[in-house]
């Protein structure tokens, strides 16, 4: 028995250190992997409705989600296609509104159930083979939708279903990977309970020590229920127990247990040695996340561009041929339209705000925001400062200005969009001649997450490297990053 206890004490603070290493790492990167995730879900979704190739699930605010669940996986017919996959996609990606809002990303949170519901979640489209000759009905209509798009000549949005799709795939298997870590975390905790309630017991220990593996777990499924009354009888585990306590192998399989648990300390001395062989972090990775803020200026262009013209549409004069002299020659109603208000969700606040705009005045914020966003000028204006200190301050204030402006326009052009489709209806104006800039929104969308993503593994990479050097691990050159 003693040699069992002995074990368990090392494998709990095996397992102690391991919780502590998934909870800070790797599933804080997970957090961030769902939300890449459900940006790129939603890119496409919006995208779809847009194009009309499904329809809008009328009746999405009345979800009240306490936990994830599947959308219906039932069969549909031909006629009911667009209808339903609508339906079932507006399910899809409430789930993940709950899974960003309100799942916590910790050992303790994230229980097997939740693990489970997760990836049976992740399974739902197979964004990995999206055919229309997939097993999966979901995913062979959505495929058939896709093959629409990517046969028109929207370029931009052939450009945002092949990354979006080639996004989630891969985000899929990495989030299936940090599942199971957790997942095989729970199954030795569980594993850890057991031993201590029942492998202890000498009784048990003793007579484990000469009897078959199937006698062994017979024993145990009987004490079972009466110390373990909460959890769940797992022959599996037990086996597995088993093994690595009454097998010739025992002490290999032990120490392959105790090597896969510590297995991140290896993978964390490798990074810490990187670091300190890279030395400093480059502040071209800063520059780097500033260009990719200054690549939305084309889609920005394209929204001024559309408002333009669709306001253009919206203010043309109505009416009979003197209603349109009278217009034109004293300037009637000239304001009538130009300034109106616009309800949009406030992100930080989670709120819908109403805010008054002026047609002239919004657009030339946007033609200011677009101004500043030119590569060249941003690369120019770098160079221009002397010192490493002023580079940084300077990419810094530009990354977190600027993503902050492009999510305000995101924010008033949605509302901007609804605004004129809802005018447009009133004044009977065909839906063909009014342009909307989801796409847009959604390119601008995935490129400040991608932008603030890299501009924090620059924190992340220097606050590393500041550290190392507090604790003398590094040659104690000053901490500013070189050019």
């Amino acid at each position: 028995m003693a040699h069992i206890t002995k074990f368990n004490e090392e494998l709990k603070i095996a397992l102690d250190q391991r919780r502590q290493y998934l909870d800070s790492d790797i599933l804080a990167k997970t957090k961030e992997s769902f939300k890449l995730y459900h940006s790129s879900f939603n890119a496409v979704f919006q995208l779809l409705l847009k194009k009309a190739l499904i329809r809008e699930d009328p009746y999405k605010h009345e979800y009240k989600v306490i936990e994830i669940s599947m959308p219906s996986s039932s069969a549909f017919t031909e006629s009911d296609k667009e209808a339903e996959l609508g339906i079932r996609m507006s399910f899809f990606n409430t789930q993940l509104d709950h899974i960003d809002g309100r799942y916590v990303f910790n050992c303790e949170y994230l229980t097997s159930k939740r693990i489970k519901l997760l990836k049976n979640l992740l399974s739902y489209i197979d964004w990995g083979l999206v055919t229309e000759t997939s097993e999966n009905a979901i995913t062979r209509a959505l495929a058939e939708m896709l093959r629409k798009i990517r046969q028109g000549t929207d370029q931009i949005a052939i450009s945002l279903v092949n990354t979006s799709v080639t996004q989630m795939s891969t985000i899929k298997k990495i989030l299936f990977s940090n599942l199971e870590m957790v997942r095989d975390f729970h199954n030795e905790a569980y594993k850890l309970l057991v031993r201590q309630k029942i492998f202890e017991l000498p009784n048990i220990s003793s007579f484990g020590a000469g009897n078959s593996a199937d006698s062994i777990l017979a024993v145990v499924k009987k004490k079972f229920p009466e110390v373990l009354v909460d959890q769940p009888f797992v022959p599996e585990l037990i086996n597995e127990i088993i093994s690595e306590e009454f097998s010739p192998d025992s002490a290999m399989i032990k120490n392959t247990l105790m090597a896969k648990l510590s297995s991140f300390k290896h993978e964390q001395q490798q990074k810490k040695e990187k670091a300190m062989a890279k030395k400093q972090p480059s502040i071209n990775e800063l520059l780097n996340a500033a260009l990719t803020t200054c690549s939305v200026s084309g889609h920005v262009r394209a929204i001024i561009e559309k408002l333009e013209n669709n306001f253009t549409i919206l203010l043309q004069p109505k009416g009979s041929a003197f209603m349109k002299w009278l217009h034109k020659a004293f300037g009637v109603n000239k304001n009538q339209g130009k300034v109106f208000d616009i309800e949009y969700l406030d992100e930080a606040s989670g709120i819908k705000k109403i805010e008054r705009l002026d047609v002239n005045v919004t657009m030339q914020k946007y033609q200011a925001v677009l101004s500043v966003l030119g590569s060249d000028k941003v690369k120019a204006d770098f160079s221009a400062v002397s010192s490493i200190e002023k580079r940084e301050s300077y990419l810094m204030a530009f990354v977190d200005e600027n993503n902050k402006r492009l999510k305000s326009i995101i924010q008033q052009v949605e509302g901007i969009d609804k605004y004129i489709k809802n005018a447009a209806k009133k004044q009977k104006i065909p839906s063909s001649q009014i342009k909307g800039s989801l796409v847009e929104i959604n390119a601008i969308k995935n490129a400040v997450i991608k932008s603030r993503q890299q501009y924090h593994e620059y924190i992340a990479s220097k606050e590393e490297y500041s550290q190392l050097k507090s604790l003398g691990e590094t040659s104690g050159k000053p901490v500013l990053p070189p050019v």
